[in-house]
């Protein structure tokens, strides 16, 4: 099959480049484009070794697709086994002088010592706004790799550039051009002092952003940008949020709890370890559970959790036959969505940390499928379901994104729907609205958040 039009245009944008950013939409074939890219490297000019990380979850994926289209190269993948069985299989590997692609997740990646030895032709980051942590020990990784392969062409792909604010771009942008870093600079601190703006008192926290414009030019300058639904001819795909009226135990604890924590933010800083329990707390409430500490077993408020129920209502107004995958954030949640589906009859598997039953699903033994966002927002294909729910979200917008898009790609025959589903009381938003209202605008979610409670208070 020939590349589209977009993928050949990306490859003449990176021909003669050392770093090279293919920000394209989800869908749009960024991996097949970056073996073609490969390949007419390979007949050009010849090279051996080549790089792949990306989340664990893809990794089958890169195998699928190097099999697929480019299976003259070999594959490694490091999947199995200790950090030592890896390093062993790696070195194993490279003594072979034929084109290899090597390809590991970036959770392990960075305790395999000869990946960071290695001499490179290629550096592939996929999902490379997972390297958007300054201080997270593989951005710091991915950026000794690149200094060390200065001669090797980086490749970043992604479909969310900037998951959460403009402070995302220098980390990311490290990967690609260490160790100058010409586009964003070589110093998080000064990038930060350029474009953030941060509160008053001892404890300086992001409250807002400038020179906006300046950051925009030069992602503008140095990526290749595609959306997806202007390359792809994909069916309808409509948004709804589902308010949810929380029950009176319910809203009388989260309405506690939220009081404790405005005060906590009136009396100064708030330090981000305790804002995020806080909000995680909160949001759990909102789905009918509630832990009070961090060993503490979640815990029903209510025999019949509000989210739970209209759940339930909204499955019972389609058909037992049809596909229905809903995203949940917390095992609490999980359990309920699961419950909703086996009360009305309908079978249902679940893909989370502790169940991969999404093969169930697939081959169309099941027709409800409970995902935990985190584990099942990327690497997967949902498109034979387009009905889909969110009965709770994390705050990074790229899994919120990756998410719809596992249902909203090519493969996918049906005008796709997707329901959020907002907790509220007596009318008014609670956190979950917040979470949503920030990811849609590309707001720090936390303090997004944070700034809302205050003025609702």
């Amino acid at each position: 099959m020939s590349l589209w039009q977009h993928q050949e245009d990306a490859i003449a944008w990176a021909w003669d480049r050392r770093a090279v950013l293919w920000h394209h939409g989800m869908g749009s074939g960024k991996t097949r484009t970056t073996l073609e890219f490969l390949l007419r490297k390979l007949e050009e000019c010849g090279w051996s070794r080549t790089l792949v990380c990306c989340p664990k979850a893809v990794i089958p994926a890169w195998v699928k697709q190097i099999g697929l289209w480019a299976p003259q190269l070999r594959v490694v993948a490091l999947t199995k086994g200790t950090s030592q069985a890896k390093e062993r299989l790696l070195v194993d590997s490279l003594r072979e002088p034929t084109p290899t692609v090597v390809v590991c997740n970036y959770e392990t990646a960075w305790r395999i010592k000869t990946l960071e030895k290695t001499k490179w032709d290629f550096l592939v980051w996929d999902e490379i706004h997972r390297l958007k942590s300054a201080s997270g020990v593989t951005s710091r990784w991915a950026a000794r790799v690149r200094a060390k392969n200065t001669a090797a062409v980086a490749i970043g792909l992604t479909g969310t550039l900037i998951p959460h604010s403009v402070l995302d771009l220098q980390p990311t942008y490290r990967a690609l051009e260490a160790p100058d870093c010409p586009t964003f600079g070589q110093s998080y601190t000064l990038h930060r002092a350029k474009y953030a703006v941060f509160s008053n008192g001892p404890q300086k926290f992001v409250v807002g952003y400038r020179n906006l414009p300046d950051a925009h030019a030069k992602v503008a300058a140095t990526r290749h940008h595609v959306r997806s639904q202007d390359v792809l001819d994909l069916p309808p795909i409509q948004f709804l949020d589902v308010p949810v009226e929380l029950s009176p135990a319910e809203a009388k604890l989260y309405a506690e709890i939220e009081r404790e924590f405005c005060a906590v933010c009136e009396a100064g800083a708030v330090p981000p370890k305790t804002a995020l329990e806080q909000l995680l707390r909160l949001q759990q409430i909102t789905g009918g559970y509630v832990r009070f500490d961090e060993t503490d077993v979640a815990r029903k408020i209510g025999e019949h959790p509000a989210k739970g129920a209209v759940l339930r209502d909204m499955l019972e107004d389609l058909p037992s036959s049809e596909p229905v995958v809903t995203f949940c954030r917390f095992k609490s949640d999980l359990a309920e969505a699961r419950a909703a589906f086996e009360s009305l009859g309908r079978s249902v598997s679940e893909l989370s940390g502790s169940r991969n039953e999404l093969a169930d699903w697939q081959r169309g033994d099941t027709t409800g499928l409970v995902v935990q966002i985190q584990s099942g927002g990327i690497g997967i294909d949902l498109t034979r379901a387009s009905y889909c729910v969110f009965v709770s979200l994390g705050y990074s917008l790229a899994e919120y994104e990756q998410a719809v898009a596992r249902l909203h790609r090519p493969g996918q025959e049906r005008r796709t729907l997707i329901s959020n589903v907002i907790a509220t009381i007596n009318g008014r938003s609670t956190v979950d609205g917040r979470v949503y209202e920030a990811l849609r605008e590309r707001k720090d979610v936390v303090d997004s958040i944070i700034r809302g409670l205050a003025v609702a208070h």
